[in-house]
């Protein structure tokens, strides 16, 4: 006797599921990198660096944001879809303007004074 089912994935579960994490690990992976990397790159005068960080977060939000849209788009139409959906796109929105909050004090001053 056979107590498992095969697993049903939804086509819009993968697409919906990166637009909601993708915006947290943008913003995880760019903070944690700008720490770790401040000193080599006080060292090496490179704070370019900085600026690549914060558009390849970027750059990622803007991606979930997308799959968040496509999942949306192409997801049948229930409040599950639409919840993840709208969820991926408010976190991914969210996240990116916390990016660029952590972008604005390198305007102003230089990352290693």
């Amino acid at each position: 006797m056979e107590t498992t089912k095969p697993l049903a994935i939804r086509p819009s579960s993968p697409q919906l599921w990166t637009g909601i994490l993708s915006g947290p690990f943008a913003f995880a992976a760019a903070f944690t990198t700008k720490y770790a990397m401040v000193d080599w790159i006080c060292d090496h005068k490179a704070e370019w660096i900085f600026w690549l960080i914060t558009a390849i977060a970027l750059l990622v939000c803007a991606f979930g944001a997308f799959e968040s849209w496509r999942g949306l788009k192409n997801g049948e139409d229930t409040k599950r879809v639409r919840f993840m959906g709208i969820g991926g796109l408010a976190l991914t929105a969210a996240f990116a303007m916390c990016i660029i909050a952590m972008a604005i004090p390198h305007l102003y001053l230089g990352a290693c004074e």
